[in-house]
């Protein structure tokens, strides 16, 4: 079923200020991107029905039917020093939703969103900042300049499977689920949608508030604890470390201790885990 999201357009406070509803698009980050050049405000979403080129990590593609599932991107215009957590800030609003539902999930390091090792979802961060570069953790290449140095333009991308059916496409997207599919039931995108919101912009008040959202996260994070192996850019790359994922720093980075007992900061990586026997 059809829904107009865009009329919760400003429910909340700042995210949903403009809400731009498609039934069918290239990529939502594309189109938010254009709007944040063309001045959209703070919390500016983009959502889609479907996407002829969703993206996610690593140049994969998004997979998901029409009216099946949430396929959005928000403008963000925090300070600059807010980068690092604007990740955990998309991950943990996903985990906030599959709360309210009773969905147990957890966060794969950085951004997928897990239910029993199944994804749920996933998110992606794309920034533009001052003249000196900066990646997000977990992004996948440095951002691109801007004039203000002292606020960062990021766009989250959020694909999170509602009614999607893994059966349906095994090829395409393996070990992968839905909400409706840990429910039993089929779920109302609308509500989904509106929970999301909600709960993106109180971690976004949170970390402008001066809040930082960085110890909610690593609670909910699956790796800590396991034996990891991170490899730089896409899979099938060559193996940069291995090791026992420690913790993780104040920026989201994940700390390594390989087998000589040294910790290793990683900032992005294809992370593959396996239980430490």
């Amino acid at each position: 079923m059809n829904q107009n999201f865009e009329m919760l357009e400003g429910t909340l406070s700042t995210v949903g200020a403009r809400i731009t509803h498609l039934e069918t698009t290239s990529s939502t980050m594309d189109v938010a991107w254009q709007q944040a050049q063309d001045g959209a405000p703070d919390g500016t979403i983009v959502v889609a029905d479907h996407q002829t080129a969703g993206r996610g990590r690593h140049d994969r593609s998004w997979v998901s039917r029409q009216a099946q599932d949430i396929l959005c991107s928000v403008v963000l215009r925090p300070r600059v020093s807010l980068a690092g957590e604007l990740l955990m800030l998309a991950a943990l609003a996903v985990t906030d939703v599959t709360d309210a539902l009773g969905v147990d999930a957890g966060i794969k390091w950085p951004n997928d969103v897990q239910v029993n090792g199944l994804k749920l979802a996933g998110v992606i961060a794309e920034s533009k900042t001052g003249p000196e570069p900066t990646v997000l953790p977990g992004a996948d290449s440095p951002s691109r300049g801007d004039e203000d140095v002292d606020r960062i333009t990021a766009v989250l991308g959020i694909g999170l499977n509602v009614n999607f059916d893994p059966s349906s496409e095994l090829d395409a997207a393996p070990e992968s689920t839905s909400l409706s599919q840990e429910l039993g039931r089929n779920v109302d995108r609308k509500e989904v949608f509106l929970e999301l919101m909600r709960a993106l912009e109180s971690g976004y008040s949170a970390i402008t508030s001066g809040d930082s959202i960085v110890p909610k996260w690593r609670n909910r994070l699956t790796t800590l604890g396991r034996e990891v192996t991170i490899a730089s850019g896409k899979p099938g790359d060559s193996i940069d470390l291995q090791g026992v994922a420690q913790d993780v720093d104040s920026i989201g980075r994940l700390i390594i201790r390989d087998e000589n007992g040294r910790d290793w900061p990683v900032a992005a990586g294809e992370v593959t885990v396996r239980d430490i026997k």
